[in-house]
């Protein structure tokens, strides 16, 4: 009798295991759906307009760097601070036009 209760024991762990094994398994299963977004004129304007913000991006950084330049010319801390705030503004215009990769466009 205590064979028979040690041997559904362990046959109960064995199964418990395994249960648990392809529970998770079956949770974590990856399941995809395919499907045709259709988004071909949201994506041109996407690609047209960071396009653009790319170009306005360089142009604010050219004209953060002459302030900055000007800035060290007329010894003018002011002057210095607003080019490099500019040359940061047109830097980020860039980065973040440049970034649309990130979200799969």
């Amino acid at each position: 009798m205590k064979k028979i209760k040690n041997l559904f024991r362990k046959l109960k762990e064995k199964v418990t295991v395994i249960g648990t094994t392809l529970i998770g398994t079956l949770i974590l299963a990856d399941s995809r759906v395919l499907a045709a977004s259709n988004t071909e004129s949201i994506d041109s304007f996407i690609n047209f307009a960071c396009d653009w913000l790319t170009k306005i991006g360089g142009v604010i950084a050219l004209v953060g760097g002459v302030m900055f330049a000007l800035g060290w010319q007329r010894e003018d801390a002011e002057g210095k601070s607003r080019g490099l705030m500019t040359l940061m503004a047109g830097f980020m215009l860039v980065a973040i036009a440049q970034s649309k990769n990130l979200f799969g466009l």
